[in-house]
């Protein structure tokens, strides 16, 4: 009988004081219609506020022990301040004290959101001992199960759908066994793994892999092509290569040249100015030796463009003619303007290559007019052929 007759205090300690500063209650707040009260009001203020379930579970414990206990039982809530430091744990001890006032309880029950049981045990048990402790954690939210659902969805995704699993199964496990295999047979070493792997996040992270891939395609299509289109895909390739084989020859032909007419040459960054003297000369050399490849890497695309125009009958056609004069006469200033910078010529119409250079430009630019005004007049004989309106 003198068990029964102890008195039991449910209590709930709330230690940054949620409950104050989201309903405006001043706490301590003693007894089980109070507590409810209070319990209601803090869920209407914040439907997610973990104390509000604390101080429900506490009115659950109050109710199964009420019972047994007769009158010798209460709840009571009590709270800290925010920031949960030294002033909250002096002002849960004060709050404590009040409580105990009102209701010289004998042990107490402590009901906890399970956050902060560590730091507010040792102010209650100073006041009177803990026979157990409750812990009212949340089991799941709405969000929570959303996203372990969708976890879940994914995981099986991985192990079932091949489209998945050989992403991340297959090429993972292939890594690991060829990096085993290469361990075991004593090839393989830290930095190599690294390297490996590293290499592979490359390309995949850049899409490297995509890329590739497209071009295969690109160019399996390229046998699917009509001959025209063919014939303009492999200019293309015939034109680039050209191109660079001319800035190459150009470069290595006046490397030699500056070698063989200058072999003492001096050092460029201490002699700037010699070899600003001798700019026209090695300008000229470049462009006499270079070019020659250079003009047929883009008559080839010209050309090639000449007849893809002509088979789909597209007007551009005659562009391509236009171009293809221009670029015949471009070549022979060029030429002759690359002797003239290599061989020095000075003096006026007197000196041969001046002369010619002279030549070649007035007979180029009549060309170019007479070439304007032919294509423009059988644009309009064969108009008919070329149905398709002229790209500006």
């Amino acid at each position: 009988m003198a068990e029964a007759s102890k008195k039991l205090l449910i209590l709930v300690v709330d230690r940054d004081d949620d409950i104050g500063r989201k309903t405006g209650l001043s706490t301590p707040i003693v007894g089980f219609e109070e507590n409810l009260k209070a319990a209601q009001a803090l869920l209407l203020a914040d439907p997610e506020e973990a104390d509000a379930n604390a101080i429900f579970g506490a009115l659950k414990v109050y109710r199964e022990l009420s019972k047994t206990l007769e009158g010798n039982i209460e709840v009571a809530t009590v709270a800290g301040k925010e920031g949960e430091g030294l002033e909250a744990d002096i002002k849960i001890m004060g709050e404590l004290e009040e409580v105990l006032k009102r209701f010289k309880a004998d042990a107490c029950v402590l009901v906890s959101d399970g956050v902060t049981d560590q730091f507010v045990t040792p102010i209650i048990t100073s006041k009177l001992p803990i026979i157990s402790v409750r812990r009212i954690v949340v089991r799941h939210s709405e969000a929570v199960e959303q996203t372990w659902l969708v976890l879940g969805r994914y995981l099986k995704l991985i192990f079932t759908e091949p489209r998945y699993s050989r992403i991340f199964l297959g090429i993972p496990g292939l890594l690991m066994a060829i990096i085993g295999i290469l361990y075991i047979v004593n090839v393989a070493s830290l930095p190599f793994v690294l390297s490996a792997i590293g290499t592979y996040f490359i390309i995949r992270g850049f899409g490297l892999d995509q890329k590739i891939a497209s071009s295969f395609r690109n160019v399996t299509k390229l046998f699917r092509m009509p001959p025209y289109a063919q014939l303009r895909a492999y200019a293309v390739f015939t034109s680039a290569l050209l191109l660079l084989m001319g800035f190459y020859t150009g470069y290595i032909s006046t490397l030699k040249a500056v070698e063989e007419i200058y072999p003492d040459a001096p050092e460029f960054s201490t002699h700037v100015l010699w070899w600003l003297e001798k700019m026209p000369f090695i300008a000229g050399t470049y462009i006499s030796n270079s070019i020659d490849v250079i003009s047929i890497a883009i008559l080839m695309m010209l050309l090639a463009n000449m007849v893809y125009y002509l088979f789909t009958r597209d007007p551009s056609f005659w562009l391509m003619v236009r171009g293809s004069v221009l670029l015949a006469w471009l070549w022979a200033l060029l030429k002759r303007t690359g002797i003239i910078l290599v061989v020095g010529a000075s003096g006026g119409f007197e000196n041969p290559h001046v002369l010619l250079l002279v030549i070649t430009a007035v007979l180029g630019m009549a060309t170019i007019v007479v070439t304007i005004l032919v294509t423009r007049i059988l644009r309009k004989v064969y108009f008919r052929y070329f149905r398709r309106r002229e790209r500006h």
